[in-house]
């Protein structure tokens, strides 16, 4: 009997000094070393970073809400030495140290999965897009470039739309269905023009429609009645000075301005106003794609001044992800790091009551490499917040992204971290 209990137990310590051995195998097989703690608290929840077991050079970072809820999970292909989930990601990324390699999946409330994004060295391939209940709702070959199988389901499980890009332009059959599944529409595309049947468009918001929505009168005929609008609006009175403002109005396919988003460089008792004064406006023309009305959304430049209200659509922005070439600051990363340090001054008041962190600022590097629409994206105190946006107004010319060899309008987002005495200095 001793001997039988003796045998069993040596049996379970081979066993689990196997697998501890294949573990270590593992972790040594891969071409960098995790180091420090493996799962980190913040202020939005939780995060983990884990070995990809199935490829040498891959990792998954994992986001956890505060409740414990996974919000997502990215894998992505490092290329440094060592990954500690305590250092900044933004300086992995910076480095070209790590890009977005292969799957990443994002969850709704309940986990259920909402969207799941499948990227090659840091290009998006392929969206798939969730309905809450599970059910496939779009299938897109990509973000910026389309190339490859593209569908659309009602939530009733049925195809609504399917066709095919290469090189961002149409090519092959397109069609559309209605919810019981009988085809509406069926054009033949070749190198993006119709050759036979007629057109079909998918039915979406368009930030970038062939022809945008515009107001039949002309643009300084709208100026004219934001103008006096704002004058019959009370509390427009609490936007003060001359500022520039940016948002996106969206536009349905009768030219109605339905909704207002995104709307940076106000403070929040100040959207109110805004809000009232696109409330009610006139109709403007449609977008079109192929000459069909579509339903769009336009960034747009609102500028206050002594001579009225100025409203101006501005370019597209590319996502760092999506463009070729990133925009690069004058002699990188570092000498960035070093600009804001040797430029930023700690406000007094925030020294002495010991406020100290991290504000993240939000900027778009414009074509020819010039920093525009700077806007706190996450701010610590008011005085904090004013000085990072002072320091990376400063910033110079970058040389500009591009995408297939264009220069294209970037959004970036900046750290300035504040530090008490004992803080680390400048990179050298």
């Amino acid at each position: 009997m001793k001997r039988t209990i003796l045998l069993f137990t040596l049996i379970i310590l081979t066993v689990f000094q196997f697998k501890c051995a294949s573990l270590r195998s593992k972790k040594e097989n891969h071409t960098f070393k995790i180091v420090g703690a493996t799962e980190l608290m913040n202020s939005n929840g939780k995060k983990t970073v884990e070995y990809d077991p199935n490829s040498q050079d891959h990792l998954f970072i994992t986001n956890f809400t505060k409740e414990g809820m996974i919000t997502s999970k990215r894998q992505s292909l490092f290329k440094g030495r060592k990954f500690d989930l305590s250092v900044d990601f933004i300086q992995y990324v910076s480095k070209k140290e790590i890009v977005a390699d292969g799957v990443t999946t994002f969850y709704n409330k309940d986990e259920a999965i909402s969207k799941t994004s499948i990227f090659k060295d840091g290009k998006l391939l392929q969206q798939i897009i969730y309905y809450p209940d599970g059910q496939q709702q779009s299938m897109i070959p990509g973000i910026d470039l389309l190339d490859g199988e593209y569908k659309m389901w009602y939530q009733n499980g049925t195809l609504g739309f399917s066709g095919n890009y290469k090189n961002n332009l149409k090519n092959g059959d397109f069609e559309q269905f209605d919810q019981s599944g009988t085809l509406i529409k069926k054009g033949v595309y070749q190198d993006g023009k119709l050759v036979s049947g007629e057109p079909v468009v998918q039915g979406l918001f368009y930030g970038n429609p062939e022809i945008p929505a515009k107001f039949d009168q002309g643009e300084a005929a709208f100026d004219e009645y934001l103008t006096k609008k704002a004058a019959e609006i009370e509390a427009m009175k609490v936007i003060v000075g001359e500022k520039e403002i940016f948002l996106d109005i969206v536009i349905d396919k009768t030219g109605k301005i339905i909704k207002l988003q995104n709307i940076s460089g106000l403070y929040q008792f100040e959207n109110e106003s805004v809000m009232a004064l696109f409330k009610d406006s006139p109709n403007l023309t449609p977008a079109t794609i192929e000459n069909v009305p579509v339903q769009s959304f336009q960034k747009v430049s609102l500028v206050f001044s002594k001579e009225g209200i100025k409203m101006r659509p501005v370019e597209k922005t590319y996502s760092p992800a999506s463009v070729d070439e990133r925009p690069e600051f004058p002699g990188g990363s570092k000498a960035l790091r070093n600009f804001i340090y040797f430029n930023l001054r700690y406000p007094k008041p925030a020294a002495q009551s010991a406020i100290q962190g991290k504000v993240i600022v939000g900027l778009v590097i414009e074509k020819d490499g010039s920093v525009t629409d700077v806007k706190i994206v996450k701010g610590i105190h008011p005085l904090l917040d004013a000085e990072a946006l002072r320091v990376v107004t400063m910033i110079p010319k970058y040389k500009p992204g591009r995408l297939q060899g264009k220069a294209v309008r970037v959004a970036y987002s900046i750290p300035v971290n504040f530090g008490l005495p004992g803080s680390p200095g400048p990179v050298k």
